[in-house]
């Protein structure tokens, strides 16, 4: 009974590990019509703005996602559904697709982002994680620090 119990257990706590590693399946743009796939353009949208979930997106990803939008909404209008399209476009439909929800993905605010490094004066290794939307604070905050200091140092004439 008790080596029942443990084997549940380590099947459990597998489980819950498998389910934390497994790779998100949420993606931002799903154009199925283009009535789902305008709400999920405007969504998109929207979360770019500062303050939403890709605010920290770089321009020229910014770019990127606007112009594979912009096909996306051109393929959908001349059709009622994806069901409608050619192959051909179906194809060009789905990698515009996937190209915006890998640049929306790298770009999530709340990102996870892990790294294993030793900190100075130590040999020994740690791990941190912070989101991206976090790193890209800080970067922003080191940046303004580095600039006033720029500054400050160039006003006193030295």
């Amino acid at each position: 009974m008790k080596r029942c119990l443990i084997l549940l257990g380590a099947l459990l706590l597998s489980g819950s590990v498998f389910a934390a590693n497994a790779p998100a399946t949420d993606k931002p743009v799903v154009a199925q019509s283009l009535d789902s796939f305008n709400a999920e353009a405007a969504k998109i949208r929207e979360e770019m703005k500062p303050g939403g979930a890709y605010s920290h997106i770089q321009p020229g990803d910014r770019g990127r996602v606007e112009a594979r939008l912009a096909e996306m909404e051109k393929l959908l209008s001349s059709h009622a559904s994806q069901g409608d399209l050619r192959t051909e476009d179906k194809v060009h439909l789905v990698n515009a697709q996937e190209e915006v929800n890998g640049i929306l993905h790298h770009n999530d605010n709340n990102r996870l982002v892990c790294e294993h490094v030793a900190p100075v004066g130590s040999h020994v290794p740690v791990t941190t994680c912070r989101t991206f939307g976090e790193i890209m604070e800080q970067h922003k905050a080191d940046q303004d620090y580095l600039r006033r200091q720029s500054m400050t140092h160039s006003m006193s004439g030295n």
